[in-house]
Formats: C-alpha cells, structure tokens, sequence
C-alpha cells in the first residue's frame, strides 16, 4: 500500500488508519514512505464515527485483525484513540501459562482467534470488540508477588477501561453494555468447566450474561489465544452441556407477574421483590409449582 500524492495524504488524517485497515483485509504492506508520512499525522481531531468505520472493517472483515493494530502501532498510532489497549505493551505475563509473551501478544492472538469464530456469533462485533478488550484490566492489575506474576481481578479492572474504549468510539449503548459484560465474565466459563462447578453456579452466570452464546466464543478464543493451550474440545462439551441445561431450564413454566396479579398482588415494591425471589428460584433449578409452595403463593 503506497500513497500517491503526500499533499493529497495529509489532508485526511483518517488514511493512516484506512492504510492499517487495508494491510488487514488484503494481506498487504505498507510501503516504508506510506508508513513514514502517517507516523506524522494528527489523528486526535477525526470524528469518532470515522475511526469507528475503520476498526470495525479490519475488525469484521479481515482473516487476521491483529494486522490492523500492529500497523497502527508501529505508525505509533494507537494512541489517542486506543490507549487501552496500546497499554497492554510490555505488560508481562506468567510464562508458563503464556509462552507468548506480554498481553498486547496474548490480545492480538485472541482477536485473530476470535475472526474465525465470529460467523457463529450472535453479536459478531460486539464479540470482536470484547475479544481486542478482554484483558485490558490487566495493565492495572498485573503484579508480581514472590517472583510470581499475577492479575488477579483483571477483569473488574477491565470493565470501566473497556466502557471508556467503547464510548469514546461510538454511542451505542446496548453494544457498549455487551462489551462490559464479555469483559467481567470472560474467564468463568473455563475456569467452572475446569472446577466442574455445580448447575446452579452455571444458571447464575449465564443468567448474568449480556450473551451466554457469545460469552463461549470469547472463552473459547482466549483459550486458543496461547500457543500451550491444551485441547479444547472436552471443555467445550462441558460448556456446552451446561448451557443447553440452563437453556432447557429456562425453558420451563416460571412465575411471571400475570400469576402475581391473579393472586391479588398489585404491582409495587412487593411485587418487585417477589418476582426477584421466585428468579433465585427458577435458576436454582426449582419448578414452577415448587416454587408457588416455597413462597406461599
């Protein structure tokens, strides 16, 4: 990829990232003299809406999005508007469960990964996006104790950094709530399949879930995102035969506020807390009728 006329160039700061979202989709370089002009560009004062169409087509529409990203990075261009991520960069990681180095290689791994699974997603974007913002919470979380290093609660820190991200590039509110909500959740469902936790503790994650379906693309992606990973398939079962559980269970007769009314409770606060507590019971496994007993109804 080579500009034709400098002058011309410069007038649209944007190209600089079009050039990294080519590089992307087609598989192709940068020329050095292209590369070195857009290392020069201001890209503070674009619209937002504009970055949002370039990292959504190298996002959504190349076989390796990483591409995308390492252009940018060496343009030393991921920065104003990616700073999240850019600060991934020499953020060490255990070696023994990430032989391929800091997390900005961890991230870049999962996002490719993520683009071979995101024709199976129910949010392909939306599943591409928390793949690039999984572990952003680990720029803030990472330490190292007793010459171990570790980022415990990552993923909390993550969220607020991934909303900002998410924010900064678009108004959409419901895409941005997604992104959070792959963001905290993202390790639980290996790490349950490896506790082999109970039904009850599955209900409640997927229930918490902005989207189970897409919640196990994103395990999934961050688990083939390390060059040592074992194999997955035996996982994948398992997380796939608590959701068809949950779905099922889900499934059944619950009490709705229809049943509520018909036994003479107005809608208000008590109504509110009874459809809360028959919920618990719904995911803790318990039957509709059951559940009328338990709470007197």
């Amino acid at each position: 990829i080579r500009h034709v006329d400098e002058e011309t160039f410069r007038r649209d700061p944007l190209r600089a990232m079009r050039a990294a979202q080519f590089a992307a989709r087609f598989d192709f370089a940068i020329a050095p003299e292209t590369m070195a002009v857009c290392r020069t560009l201001e890209l503070r004062g674009l619209a937002k809406e504009r970055v949002m169409g370039e990292v959504e087509k190298a996002l959504m529409q190349s076989e390796k999005p990483s591409r995308f990203f390492e252009a940018l990075r060496e343009m030393g261009q991921i920065e104003p508007w990616m700073r999240e991520v850019a600060a991934l960069q020499g953020v060490r990681q255990r070696a023994d469960a990430h032989p391929e180095g800091d997390a900005w290689t961890h991230t870049m791994r999962v996002v490719d990964e993520a683009a071979r699974l995101r024709d199976r997603a129910e949010h392909p974007l939306g599943l591409m996006l928390a793949a690039l913002l999984h572990d952003v919470g680990k720029a803030e979380a990472m330490q190292e104790k007793n010459g171990v290093i570790h980022a415990y609660g990552h993923e909390m820190k993550g969220m607020p950094l991934a909303q900002r991200f998410i924010r900064r590039l678009t108004n959409e509110k419901d895409l941005c709530r997604y992104v959070v909500s792959m963001v905290e959740l993202h390790m639980k469902p290996n790490m349950y399949a490896a506790q082999n936790s109970r039904q009850k503790a599955w209900n409640r994650l997927f229930d918490r879930s902005a989207c189970p379906e897409d919640l196990l693309l994103l395990a999934k992606a961050d688990h083939r995102g390390r060059p040592n990973a074992a194999p997955y398939a035996e996982t994948e079962r398992t997380i796939r035969a608590r959701l068809s559980a949950y779905e099922k269970m889900m499934a059944r007769p619950h009490i709705t506020g229809a049943d509520l009314l018909a036994r003479g409770i107005q809608p208000g606060e008590e109504m509110g807390r009874l459809l809360e507590e028959a919920h618990r019971l719904r995911l803790a496994g318990v039957k509709k009728e059951d559940a009328l007993r338990q709470m007197r109804l």
